[in-house]
């Protein structure tokens, strides 16, 4: 079982996977990509938290959070895929000018992907904790 500071993070990431799906149905791509976005990084502090057994580094980099766990050694291609197509949905679409670019990027069979991907990558993760 999880420790409670690991259990903490899976909890969050399942609950922004979770909100994802809802804002998915609503058509609320933008919001939906950046919650996926949200919840692999938060699996992936779980990650950080059990392999380092310390605090996750304050950073949304999911690229980073993958380097300095060195998991990104393990990961197929669909996986390092969703990891580099998710990684700009945080910051860029907190401003102005990232903002319509990105959600003119996204389509609701793009989002639908990338949410099935962010699953199954999310379960994956789980099952090395």
């Amino acid at each position: 079982m999880y420790s409670d500071k690991i259990k903490y993070w899976v909890e969050i990431s399942d609950d922004d996977l979770e909100t994802a799906e809802i804002l998915l149905d609503k058509n609320r791509l933008l919001y939906c990509g950046y919650l996926l976005q949200q919840s692999i990084e938060k699996i992936l502090k779980a990650y950080y938290q059990k392999k380092m057994d310390t605090y996750p580094s304050r950073t949304h980099n999911l690229i980073y959070l993958c380097e300095v766990t060195e998991i990104i050694a393990e990961l197929n291609n669909t996986q390092e895929d969703l990891i580099y197509s998710l990684n700009p949905l945080n910051l860029e679409t907190r401003y102005p000018e990232y903002r319509e670019k990105i959600a003119k990027s996204l389509t609701k069979e793009k989002v639908k992907e990338l949410l099935d991907k962010t699953k199954e990558f999310q379960k994956w993760i789980k099952q090395k904790l």
